[in-house]
């Protein structure tokens, strides 16, 4: 071998050799920053023992509700502290409501909403106990405990945990509210509804759901039904006020087609029925009108629209509504048709035909 080439031979062998030692020193640094680094806490509730976890384990996977109601208060009455009392409380909200259990599906839900912020407000403590320690005392406190983190507020782990947390106290005051509504406690109904709106104004989810409900149950006294209304419109123009916004945002993004116009029929026939109720008959009309482009299939929302007409003595156009309603069927199918054949017998003096204007209205629906 010539010596140029056993001096390039050497030359490569030490290249690869001179890289080795510096891949091994980079792992070696790397390692060491690793090492001193603060560990990356995950915001999420810590078991403190494993008969602690094992018995949260038993309540997550139990199936049937009434077993899992059970083990869930068994789990809250054992461990009143735990970081998981939020999720069993919640667990009980789901089961009290499958077991069609309204009331106690209500009360499961206070109590969840409590655990809820409790739970939030030890994290916040705990992050802002730890914005204070310096890296000495961080490293202190690891020797102690391999396994200690420090929470940052800044991170993305803590504002992740924090907006699922607040996401769930929304969907716990939409039960609440769905609850006394089934329970027929206005009052109760309305209560809740301002804490909802309390938490977040500007919630959609809670607009629409508050003003529906209350759009759907008036009073029957007057001057209250008056008050109502004019609060649910309040609510109603709010939520159509924030759609666009919505629609735009990440999470409605993230929505199917079919999910943003279920959405947006939802909020005009509301406000339709609040206009329906105030006596705004064209106004009203405009609304179920405009639901019924981004919903054509909506049975109740053609009943509506045919009351609207009725009142506003627009026979034709309330048949037709009416006719579109019953061949939808569904829960106004009664009411619609009795309506209709009124109308439809005052008009041609008999019932013959009726059922062929059905279809024929029918036919006509999407067009």
């Amino acid at each position: 071998m010539c010596w140029k080439a056993v001096s390039a031979l050497a030359q490569d062998k030490d290249n690869k050799d001179n890289k080795g030692r510096r891949n091994q020193q980079q792992q070696q640094q790397q390692q060491q920053q690793q090492q001193q680094a603060p560990a990356q806490a995950n915001v999420a509730p810590t078991p403190q023992s494993k008969d602690e976890l094992d018995n949260f384990m038993a309540v997550q996977n139990e199936q049937a509700p009434a077993k899992k109601v059970e083990l869930a208060e068994g789990f809250i009455a054992k461990y009143p502290a735990s970081d998981f009392v939020m999720y069993a409380q919640t667990f009980r909200v789901a089961s009290y409501g499958a077991l069609g259990k309204p009331k106690e599906a209500v009360a499961a839900a206070e109590q969840a909403i409590d655990a809820t912020v409790k739970l939030g407000e030890k994290f916040v403590a705990k992050a802002d106990a730890d914005s204070k320690l310096s890296d000495k005392e961080k490293e202190a406190i690891r020797k102690k405990d391999k396994n200690a983190v420090f929470f940052d507020k800044n991170s993305p782990q803590f504002a992740a945990f924090m907006s699922q947390s607040e996401q769930r106290i929304l969907a716990l005051y939409q039960t609440i509210i769905s609850g006394y509504q089934q329970l027929n406690d206005a009052a109760k109904m309305m209560e809740w509804g301002d804490k909802a709106l309390g938490f977040k104004p500007d919630d959609l989810n809670t607009l629409a759901m508050l003003s529906n409900v209350m759009a759907e149950r008036p009073p029957t006294n007057d001057d209250e039904k008056a008050k109502q209304m004019k609060r649910a419109e309040e609510l109603a123009d709010a939520a159509l006020n924030q759609l666009p916004t919505y629609l735009s945002s990440p999470e409605g993004a993230n929505m199917p087609a079919q999910g943003k116009a279920d959405l947006t029929a939802q909020l005009h026939y509301t406000r339709g029925l609040i206009y329906l109720h105030e006596k705004k008959l064209g106004a009203s009309q405009q609304e179920f009108l405009t639901a019924l482009k981004s919903k054509p299939n909506d049975p109740i929302t053609y009943y509506r629209l045919g009351i609207a007409y009725v009142q506003d003595m627009k026979a034709d156009q309330a048949m037709e509504s009416l006719g579109k309603s019953v061949f939808l069927k569904g829960v106004s199918e009664p009411n619609a048709r009795d309506l209709l054949k009124q109308l439809y017998v005052q008009k041609n003096k008999s019932e013959q035909g009726l059922e062929d204007y059905v279809k024929a209205t029918g036919a006509k629906i999407g067009q």
